[in-house]
């Protein structure tokens, strides 16, 4: 009787296991094939990626990548959709770094200020600014364009950045205030008996304490201001100053259609988010999960 009740349960479990283990693998798949389609697009000739159904292990051709480094690094005015590609990632690069590094400062001193004192609005107006998130995006456009066009904002990359902070701030100093509230305020107090001002107390004690909060507003505003497409459309129609995902969508027009272009170009586009979250996943994950409970 004991030795069935055994061979049951290791049958069950063995079961169980085999159960997580498919549908843990089907996930991947359902994540990976995108990916590899993409992949499989970029490196294959025109040819071959016109061809239904596709060949799933082509001969590799990097004709698109050369195409699209070798119109960036000639020097000549661009002429095509796809001499875009690198000026864009480099705008992009641009503006992103710029909304990213005013993120963290903006959000880390009011998120303090939302922490630490009380007057008034300091509990309801993080909830109010949380709540903005609720607005579609769709409706902020027209609003920032009139804004940005009376101050002569639009066509250029400050326009973009300001933008952008408009829809990542409040969401960034809520998250850093439900940091600092899981931060005991004795480390204030400790610190300001020992002779430190209000300032210092900030820069040299909580705000090293704050690392992971910081590195988690800066990758998120990072890759919201990367992976935007409609404010970069919209509010900003330069050649010289575009940015990667307006880039990308022009490649597809009446006149040509590259796949292959279009494929190599969405691969280098994606490449800089996807290292810098394999990079700092870990601190990414233990911030924003850091407040929880706490807000």
């Amino acid at each position: 009787m004991t030795a069935t009740a055994n061979r049951a349960r290791l049958a069950k479990r063995i079961g169980v296991r085999a159960l997580r283990t498919g549908i843990v693998l089907a996930l991947l798949l359902w994540v990976l094939l995108p990916f590899y389609f993409l992949l499989l697009v970029a490196l294959t000739s025109r040819a071959d990626s016109l061809r239904t159904p596709p060949r799933w292990i082509p001969a590799m051709d990097f004709g698109s990548f050369q195409q699209i480094f070798d119109s960036a690094f000639s020097g000549a005015p661009p002429s095509n959709p796809s001499d875009l590609i690198v000026p864009g990632m480099q705008n992009s690069a641009v503006v992103a770094v710029c909304v990213a590094v005013l993120n963290i400062m903006i959000a880390s001193t009011a998120g303090y200020a939302f922490a630490r004192f009380r007057f008034p609005g300091s509990r309801t107006v993080p909830g109010l600014m949380l709540g903005s998130q609720l607005v579609p995006v769709f409706a902020l456009v027209v609003p920032f364009y009139v804004m940005l066009h009376s101050m002569d904002l639009t066509d250029a990359r400050t326009g973009v950045v300001i933008a952008h902070l408009g829809f990542t701030v409040p969401f960034s100093v809520w998250m850093m205030r439900a940091y600092f509230n899981g931060i005991p305020v004795e480390v204030d107090r400790a610190a300001m008996i020992d002779g430190c001002t209000r300032w210092q107390v900030f820069a040299r004690v909580v705000l090293p304490l704050a690392r992971p909060g910081i590195i988690s507003v800066g990758l998120f505003s990072f890759m919201v201001s990367w992976n935007d497409f409609l404010f970069a459309l919209v509010l900003n129609s330069r050649t010289d100053a575009m940015l990667i995902q307006p880039a990308i969508s022009g490649l597809y027009n009446v006149r040509e259609q590259s796949f292959g272009i279009m494929a190599a170009g969405t691969l280098l586009a994606a490449l800089p988010t996807m290292l810098l979250a394999l990079v700092s996943q870990r601190f990414l994950v233990r911030g924003l999960t850091s407040g929880v409970g706490k807000v």
